[in-house]
């Protein structure tokens, strides 16, 4: 009997060293490592009080430190986590909270999590209805008016916590004209502020965003005219007047209602003096007004019509059309080599500024065939043209050319006979 408890210890003993070594052979293939994991997993908040909101901030991730077989690490992912704070059962103050991690995989175990525990400040939720303001930042330009603003709705529900409701005396609404000369439509968001007007932060606003309108209208003896340049003169031949610009090109005048009535809608500068001109003219003119009619000056300096207005007029030639004949000529022709072009002409056609064709010179338009590399023989080229970089090719007639590439005849070396020197008859 006594041999049973025996086989029995030796079996049980036999099992744990199995283990055992098995447990050092996995270690061995499989050993765990202990690291910090780089993705911050983010925190969720649970089971927060429906009357109460948070008054702190909070942070939103923890970093995780891991221990874990090289197995788990080489297939992990932050969707193997989560983590949460619970708020279940707490009240208004200040509260430390301990930050709970779940992980799917039980291979892994979390040695430490940064933060271990986060502080949190909870207080009432408050609920109230404020009145919403409109203000407009900025003025109309001079001569209009800006009534006041319209809106709906004309107050805002403002939550948050209770501390900072209860400081919110309105919500405020900012509108900029931009120098609109007509009623201005915007969206504006809303803005809780204090009774000192300074904004109240941790607040939610409804609605966030109003559309306000802001009627804008002139001013009586207020008029606003295009400006009309008056031309004196004709440009030079050849030439055409292709633009005129006029900054600004509209004035707002104050006047006389009766005299500001009978403007046709534009005032004339004085006469501008273009003849024979062939460039462009700048210069400040002044407006010809009518008496009791002046021209209001802008507050911004911007677009001033003291003294006028800019005039920007733009003189550019007649475009015209011509066909010029020229000879092909040859480049990169070896020395050795002569070539025929086939036609020996060809048609041009150019398109460009008129006084500029007409003075053309024979120079000035070239016909040039590229011979680089080519030997002997027949080939097609298309030829290149050269011509003032203010004319424009057209076309060219014939488009391919015709050049035959022979050899050079050779100069024949003269040979030196050599003659016998001269033999006098003997006199007798």
């Amino acid at each position: 009997m006594r041999k049973v408890p025996q086989a029995l210890s030796t079996f049980v003993l036999s099992v744990i060293l199995s283990l055992m070594v098995w447990f050092v052979a996995v270690r061995e293939q499989n050993p765990p490592v202990e690291a910090d994991y780089a993705p911050a997993i983010p925190i969720e908040i649970e089971n927060l009080p429906s009357n109460m909101v948070i008054f702190s901030d909070v942070p939103d991730r923890v970093q995780l430190r891991l221990l874990a077989p090289q197995t788990s690490w080489d297939s992990i992912s932050p969707s193997k986590f989560r983590a949460w704070i619970d708020l279940s059962g707490l009240g208004t103050g200040l509260h430390e909270v301990p930050v709970q991690v779940q992980v799917s995989d039980a291979a892994i175990s979390v040695r430490e999590k940064r933060p271990a525990r986060v502080s949190i400040r909870l207080e009432p939720l408050l609920v109230a209805e404020v009145p919403i303001r409109v203000e407009v930042i900025d003025s109309p330009p001079i001569g209009y008016i800006a009534r006041a603003p319209i809106f709906t709705p004309i107050t805002a529900t403002v939550s948050g916590a209770a501390p900072q409701v209860n400081q919110v005396s309105y919500a405020v609404g900012e509108v900029y004209l931009r120098s609109s000369k007509e009623t201005v439509h915007r969206t504006v968001d809303l803005s809780a502020r204090n009774a000192n007007g300074d904004p109240v932060t941790r607040v939610t606003l409804n609605p966030a965003k109003i559309t306000v309108t802001v009627p804008v209208e002139q001013r009586f003896g207020y008029r606003d005219v295009s400006v009309r340049v008056r031309i004196r003169g004709e440009v030079a031949p050849g030439y055409w007047i292709s633009n005129i610009a006029v900054s600004p090109s509209t004035v707002t005048v104050v006047g006389n209602p009766s005299a500001l009535k009978q403007l046709p809608g534009y005032v004339e500068t004085l006469p501008v003096d273009v003849t024979n001109a062939t460039v462009n003219i700048t210069e400040r003119v002044a407006l010809n007004l009518p008496e009791g009619v002046s021209v209001v000056q802008p507050e911004s300096g911007e677009g001033q019509t003291l003294g006028g207005v800019q005039v920007t007029i733009q003189i550019s030639a007649v475009e015209g059309g011509q066909t010029v004949q020229r000879a092909v000529q040859f480049q990169g022709l070896a020395e050795n080599l002569s070539a025929v072009a086939r036609p020996a002409q060809v048609d041009v056609i150019l398109s460009g500024p008129l006084p500029r064709l007409q003075s053309l010179t024979l120079q000035d338009v070239q016909v040039i065939a590229n011979l680089f590399g080519l030997g002997v023989g027949t080939h097609q080229i298309k030829p290149t043209i050269v011509v003032p970089e203010t004319l424009h090719v057209e076309s060219i007639l014939p488009e391919t050319i015709e050049v035959q590439i022979s050899l050079r005849p050779s100069t024949p070396t003269p040979i030196l006979t050599p003659t016998s020197a001269p033999t006098g008859t003997p006199l007798p």
